[in-house]
């Protein structure tokens, strides 16, 4: 029994008629969508990692929700630094909000349980977790001691040793600690940093994607930094008792410069 879920993150969904960045990321949403449909229509479910809307404004939320429309599968969401919680929470509803006040949830599929967590913070780009956030995500690790555990959320807690470190998840630590208090935690995986990576930090596997937005260069050594169009991502998890796989599975696969800064 294989628990098979796509996810998606840095939609950066625009209004109508609008680009970010120079590129139509409804347009590469639609052909994220269209991708899932061909490709993984036995998908269990789809994650929306966060940064659905660039600028966290109405109309890209409702923009985003006439998209989804169109997908074959269950869409479960959380939220990133680029969203705006209570815009998001007005279009989509209130139901999407748990008992911390955050777009967080636990879903419980084939022996797993998977767990969402809203990161976003108002008026900074670095993620943050709060003290009722971690409260429950205790609960919810311990309801689930028996099972494999999947995180998924925006920000990255691991450091990448890159300039992106400047907007990671603040007091990573504590949620490292937080997760370690759970026997098998297979993978954390997160957006937000524009490419991918995986880890091994304090004995947890850490991965970030690439997503629907741009890409980058990966930032190191204090080189510039190139916006690339491309590659446009979903990451494609297959997990069992015996393994928790990801696949990197580009819709759009390009990467010409945009900018160097």
């Amino acid at each position: 029994m294989t628990l098979k879920i796509v996810v998606l993150s840095d939609l950066h969904i625009v209004g109508d008629g609008e680009l970010t960045h120079s590129l139509d990321t409804a347009d590469r949403l639609r052909r994220s969508v269209a991708g899932i449909n061909a490709r993984h229509a036995d998908a269990d479910f789809c994650v929306l990692a966060g940064d659905l809307a660039d600028l966290g404004k109405a109309d890209a939320y409702i923009r985003l929700k006439g998209i989804l429309a169109d997908l074959t599968i269950p869409c479960h969401i959380t939220l990133g630094n680029h969203d705006d919680r209570p815009v998001f929470l007005e279009v989509f509803g209130p139901d999407y909000a748990a008992t911390t006040g955050c777009v967080d949830k636990a879903i419980d599929l084939k022996g797993y349980r998977v767990i969402l967590l809203d990161s976003s913070e108002p008026g900074i780009h670095a993620g943050v977790l709060t003290d009722a956030q971690y409260g429950w995500l205790e609960e919810q690790l311990e309801e689930a001691f028996d099972k494999p555990v999947i995180v998924i959320m925006h920000h990255h807690a691991n450091p990448l040793q890159t300039l992106v470190d400047r907007i990671i998840l603040r007091d990573g630590a504590r949620l490292a600690n937080t997760l370690a208090t759970h026997p098998d935690i297979r993978q954390v995986i997160a957006g937000h940093v524009h490419y991918t990576s995986t880890a091994i930090w304090r004995g947890i596997p850490f991965t970030t994607m690439a997503g629907n937005h741009y890409n980058v260069t990966i930032p190191m050594n204090g080189s510039p930094i190139a916006e690339l169009d491309g590659p446009a991502q979903m990451a494609v998890i297959l997990a069992d008792a015996d393994q928790t796989l990801v696949h990197f599975d580009n819709y759009v696969d390009a990467s010409s410069v945009i900018v160097t800064r």
